[in-house]
C-alpha cells in the first residue's frame, strides 16, 4: 500500500496533464492552465485561463489529490489556488489573474503568507511613518 501511495505520489509532482471528465468524454487540461478550484458541495469547479470551467461530480477534497501540492494551496475550506496565477495578495484576501478577489481563511493565512517571497513590509512603513512624526 505504501508502494502505491509513492508512486501516487510521484504521478502527482510530476504531472503537466490531466484529463477531466465533462459533457463530451475527456477533456485534457494542462495543470498551468488551472487558475483555481471551487468547492461546490459535491462538486468540484475547475477555473481555467481561458475563462472556461469545467464542473466534475468529484468533491475538490478529491481532486486536490491530483494536483501539485507545491503548486497548488488551500486558502479556505472552498478555494485551492494555483500560486502561478495570483496576481495580487493584500492582507487577507488574493486577486487572481481572472480578476476574482478570494478571501484568505484564517486558519490559512499564514501557510499563505509563507508561500511568497513577501519583498517589503506594511510594518517596516508604519514604523518609519511614527519615527518620522511621533506616535
Amino acid at each position: 500500500m505504501k508502494i502505491k501511495q509513492n508512486v501516487k505520489n510521484e504521478m502527482v509532482q510530476n504531472n503537466v496533464h490531466v484529463f477531466v471528465m465533462d459533457n463530451f468524454g475527456y477533456r485534457r487540461v494542462s495543470i498551468h492552465d488551472v487558475i483555481y478550484l471551487e468547492a461546490s458541495r459535491n462538486y468540484c469547479v475547475i477555473h481555467l485561463v481561458d475563462k472556461s470551467k469545467i464542473t466534475v461530480s468529484v468533491p475538490m477534497c478529491e481532486v486536490q489529490e491530483y494536483f501539485s501540492p507545491d503548486l497548488f494551496i488551500r486558502i479556505q475550506r472552498s478555494y485551492i489556488i494555483n500560486l502561478e496565477h495570483v496576481s495580487r495578495y493584500i492582507g487577507n484576501f488574493v486577486r487572481m489573474i481572472d480578476d476574482r478577489d478570494i478571501t484568505i481563511g484564517r486558519d490559512y493565512q499564514e501557510t499563505i503568507r509563507k508561500s511568497f517571497i513577501l519583498i517589503g513590509s506594511r510594518k517596516r512603513v508604519v514604523e518609519k511613518r511614527k519615527q518620522k512624526y511621533g506616535g
